[in-house]
């Protein structure tokens, strides 16, 4: 086999990996390009080029799959790399939250370890699977260019409100902090099997779901004097940050104190539903503390 055949035949690889249409002139580029690459390392040797030689050479040029995406046209984008690392650690958060939901059922007897790995355990790859959905259907709509934005720079204070958006935020706060506290009170008016199915277990109310009362109001006060004030100060963020933090210590004792709805379908699908509102209030958390501790002052923001 001359140097000629090994190089024809890296060249015919690559070419077998490219569209059709281009086949041709990318073969005849590529086949020239080593061609010239080999004899100006049989030149600078000061030998005959041989077998040796063009290995070495095509071996340092890259394999022919390598080279051949370098042909391809700019392909779909599922995920851009800088969200990768959110993307996994989500995803393994998510499934880990409904293993530790449902894993207690084979500690306590009540389900088998195969019975839970075939339903639970694989069930919980619902979520990632969910995920990838999610952001399979962003790269879709970005690709199509569709709701594309024209970026346009202006100066944006992080900490000034806009008093239409807070005032909202400050009334949906309301209406569900009144909702969620007069929930005992209206569940237990409704007709038969719906009153036993939503009936609260008597030891939540009476030890763990008041405490809620004391966050929500302080919440409410808090929002109200960024409201009044028109931005937010550090000391309203701080109080912010530690709000949340309240929550979701408060989320966490009630998932592990015992029972909050007397029918256990009922108390199954309320932990799995806060279980996940810790997993989004964590993120969101873990997202505004990093931005606040890489903030430098006013920044430039996409208007």
């Amino acid at each position: 086999m001359t140097t000629q055949h090994v190089i024809d035949a890296y060249v015919a690889e690559v070419i077998r990996q490219v569209p059709s249409r281009n086949r041709r002139d990318i073969g005849l580029e590529l086949q020239g390009l080593l061609n010239e690459m080999l004899a100006d390392r049989a030149e600078a040797q000061g030998r005959a080029a041989d077998d040796a030689m063009v290995l070495a050479m095509l071996r340092e040029f890259g394999t022919p799959a390598a080279i051949a995406r370098r042909y391809q046209p700019p392909g779909f984008e599922f995920m851009p790399p800088q969200q990768t690392r959110s993307f996994a650690v989500v995803s393994i958060l998510g499934v880990l939250v409904q293993w530790a939901l449902t894993l207690p059922r084979v500690f306590d007897g009540t389900l088998s370890p195969a019975g839970w790995w075939l339903g639970h355990g694989l069930g919980a790859f619902w979520w990632p699977g969910f995920l990838a959905m999610g952001t399979l259907l962003a790269a879709w709509v970005r690709h199509k260019g569709w709701f594309r934005q024209e970026w346009r720079p202006r100066m944006v204070d992080p900490d000034r409100i806009d008093r239409r958006v807070m005032g909202f935020v400050l009334f949906a706060v309301a209406a569900a902090s009144l909702f969620m506290a007069t929930m005992p009170w209206t569940l237990s008016t409704l007709p038969e099997p719906l009153g036993s199915v939503f009936a609260f277990d008597p030891d939540f109310l009476r030890s763990r779901a008041w405490l809620a009362l004391p966050l929500w109001a302080g919440t409410f006060a808090l929002l109200a004097l960024v409201f009044v004030r028109g931005r937010w100060t550090p000391l309203a963020r701080k109080l912010e940050i530690g709000s949340n933090v309240a929550f979701i210590a408060l989320l966490a004792w009630w998932l592990a104190a015992g029972p909050m709805f007397q029918a256990k379908a009922t108390d199954d699908g309320a932990r799995g539903a806060i279980a996940l509102v810790m997993l989004f209030m964590a993120i969101e958390l873990v997202v505004r503390i990093r931005r606040r501790r890489n903030a430098i002052g006013p920044a430039w923001q996409p208007g």
